[in-house]
């Protein structure tokens, strides 16, 4: 009974399983006859919309911009040679004013000078009169001699005589030109024509050799010295044979921007030894005024160049023919994104040089009619059709 039992069981899930595989197999075959057929539609893709701006050849000098602090030409500082007091300062001192250059900017106590120049002035009368009556008597001695009156030996001491007063009359000047050296240098004359830049000692002050009075500087010949990458130091034509090339000058005043014509007049022969940039130095010529919005007459005028200003120099490149200004964005792995006949092209273009947000490229070959591509794009194939945005849309197909 229970071999039979098990037989039954087998054989009832054996039934179980074909009816199953059976009415899976019926009910596929019915799923496949009912069902709907779904033809292939073609998907019409979005064209991009994409940003233009039109290329135009750049024919004037690359800009070529530094940055530095004005500073003057020529900066000295007054020292006296000779200790002494000082009895005097030109106006121009205490007033940080201009003078010319000779003019008397110290003076020192010189009386003691002016005695000793008086008093070797006196030894040299005195030793020159001395000298000239030893020239007489040694003319008349002379004669004498020829006629047997006076022996040899009284005309020697007379020719003694006169070889010594020569040496001390010449000892003499030369304690005179020493004396009046003295006196000059208690006289501080302004080598150049210029300014004050500060005071560092008063009147009655005992100032030593060497010591500090005032600094003063060339107020006419002013400049600003800025360090320039190689690359950008290569566009300057002529810098290194001395070319006087043009450049403009900006610095900031109360809220103002005022400008001056300059020109370069100087580089160095060395790069920094950390930057490995090139200092160009840019003299400032003439005055162009005040630019920029806001632009008014202030109530103290329009400023000088003022010393220690931070100033922003654009100095004249090279002209690089088939060059076009971009902005920098849409210079991209070397070529430029062009559109053209409604369609994606991919130009190669040369990076000549960078200016912040805008960069100067060269082209060898301008499509006609091409417009430079300023906005991004996910995916670039070349020849793409492109939706070209018009200024109103141009906000829009940025933000894609």
């Amino acid at each position: 009974m229970p071999r039979l039992f098990s037989l039954l069981r087998d054989a009832f899930w054996l039934v179980v399983s074909v009816a199953l595989v059976a009415g899976g197999y019926l009910g596929f075959q019915y799923l496949g006859e009912t069902r709907d057929i779904v033809e292939a539609q073609p998907v019409e893709r979005p064209v991009a919309l994409v940003a233009t701006q039109p290329l135009v050849a750049y024919e004037a000098a690359l800009p070529v911009r530094g940055e530095g602090f004005i500073t003057p030409f020529r900066q000295v500082a007054l020292s006296a040679q000779i200790q002494g007091r000082i009895t005097d300062l030109n106006p121009a001192i205490d007033a940080r004013g201009g003078f010319a250059a000779g003019d008397v900017l110290v003076r020192l106590d010189d009386r003691a000078a002016a005695a000793a120049l008086d008093q070797t002035d006196a030894n040299i009368a005195s030793t020159q009169a001395r000298l000239d009556l030893v020239i007489t008597q040694l003319e008349r001695g002379e004669t004498l001699r020829e006629r047997g009156v006076i022996a040899q030996e009284a005309l020697d001491q007379l020719t003694s005589q006169r070889q010594e007063l020569t040496a001390s009359l010449d000892s003499l000047r030369a304690a005179r030109e020493t004396a009046d050296v003295t006196l000059d240098n208690a006289r501080i004359t302004a080598p150049f024509a210029g300014r004050v830049l500060r005071k560092t000692a008063e009147i009655g002050a005992v100032v030593s050799p060497g010591q500090e009075i005032a600094v003063i500087y060339t107020d006419d010949a002013l400049e600003v010295t800025v360090p320039l990458r190689q690359a950008d130091a290569a566009l300057i034509p002529g810098l290194f044979a001395g070319a006087r090339v043009p450049a403009e000058v900006a610095a900031r005043f109360a809220g103002q921007t005022y400008l001056w014509r300059g020109e370069v007049t100087r580089v160095e022969t060395a790069l920094d030894t950390q930057t490995r940039s090139l200092n160009v130095t840019v003299q400032l010529r003439e005055a162009l005024g005040a630019t920029g919005e806001g632009r008014g007459d202030l109530p103290s005028g329009a400023p000088p160049a003022l010393i220690n200003a931070f100033a922003n120099v654009t100095i004249s490149g090279a002209e690089i023919a088939g060059a076009y200004a971009i902005p920098s964005t849409a210079f991209r792995d070397g070529a430029l994104w062009l559109y053209v006949d409604a369609a994606l092209r991919v130009v190669p273009a040369e990076l000549i040089h960078v200016d912040g947000e805008d960069s100067y490229v060269r082209l060898a070959a301008l499509p006609a009619g091409a417009e430079l591509i300023t906005s991004p794009l996910d995916t670039v194939v070349a020849g793409m059709p492109l939706r070209r945005a018009d200024p109103t849309q141009r906000t829009a197909a940025l933000l894609e």
